[in-house]
């Protein structure tokens, strides 16, 4: 029987401890932590901690614990913010992330004031949003916080900021809003310029998928399983995931009259955002001490 993330976890707690210096924290995350795993999903351990071991000897460390094999470590040692040491333990695939708490801390502060950082890296298809670290603290299931570093950031993101909020609706509509109506798409559609058209359609999507979670409150969870993340979401344009993966993969070779019909349909679906987003906004300004 598979053992559960919190028991694999708590089986790895000794060496865990040894990897790190000073305060610490350990946490289970992914989609273990959401509510989306899946058989083949693995575990995410999150070590929090302003010092860890290098990655050769975390590697080192790691491997001599029985039952673990096919140890590797990344991340830069110094000056240290963030890495990695991932092996499998006992048949299950562990991923062992390792955060730096004053990175955390300067995230969370950054996005209590609006401050939208988008970093390109290359295991995310737009950049990783640095409001994703506030999804995943919220959503981390706690094994072991001896100095309340976890709890504290917790009861900080249980409210997801206006000011974020704001800032999302504004810079990722306008994103979304620049393809539609533009002379480059439409001539890269009548020329069946698939390879350029569908970058486009996936920028625009992406764009509206951040405002879609702005829009109600909740912080954007990574683009990993998306279609269940907003199943749940109550203010959407309608059968929105639907369309979305209809857009993404309209299931037969391009052509231009199917390139028209996206662009129409993707066209329609930035403005039935943006009619929600104006309707939000009115809301707002109606409710009694809204700014």
């Amino acid at each position: 029987m598979t053992a559960t993330p919190e028991a694999v976890a708590g089986e790895l707690l000794p060496v865990l401890r040894e990897l790190c210096a000073g305060e610490y924290a350990v946490a289970i995350g992914g989609s273990h932590a959401k509510g989306s795993s899946d058989a083949l999903s693995d575990v995410d351990v999150y070590l929090f901690a302003r010092t860890v071991l290098p990655g050769p000897e975390r590697t080192l460390r790691v491997a001599s614990v029985p039952g673990a094999c096919e140890v590797s470590s990344w991340g830069r040692d110094e000056p240290f913010v963030e890495g990695g040491t991932d092996f499998v333990y006992r048949g299950q695939r562990v991923e062992c992330w390792l955060r730096n708490p004053e990175q955390v801390e300067a995230t969370i502060a950054a996005c209590k004031q609006g401050r939208i950082q988008r970093d390109p890296v290359v295991w995310t298809v737009m950049g990783f949003f640095n409001y994703v670290v506030l999804a995943d603290v919220r959503a981390m299931r706690i094994v072991e916080d001896p100095y309340g570093l976890l709890a504290r950031w917790k009861a900080e993101v249980g409210t997801y900021p206006e000011r974020l909020r704001r800032m999302v609706l504004h810079r990722f509509m306008q994103e979304a809003a620049f393809w539609p109506d533009n002379f480059h798409y439409e001539t890269a559609v009548e020329r069946a310029d698939v390879i350029y058209t569908s970058g486009i359609v996936q920028q625009v999507l992406h764009a509206l998928i951040q405002v879609v979670f702005a829009l109600n409150g909740e912080y954007f969870p990574g683009e990993k399983k998306l279609v269940h993340a907003m199943a749940s979401l109550p203010v959407q344009p309608h059968a929105f995931a639907a369309r979305v993966q209809g857009l993404v993969a309209p299931g037969s070779a391009p052509d231009v009259p199917q390139l028209r019909e996206q662009r129409r349909e993707l066209g329609a679906l930035v403005a039935e955002m943006a009619a929600l987003v104006t309707a939000r906004r009115g809301a707002a300004r109606g409710t009694p001490g809204a700014s």
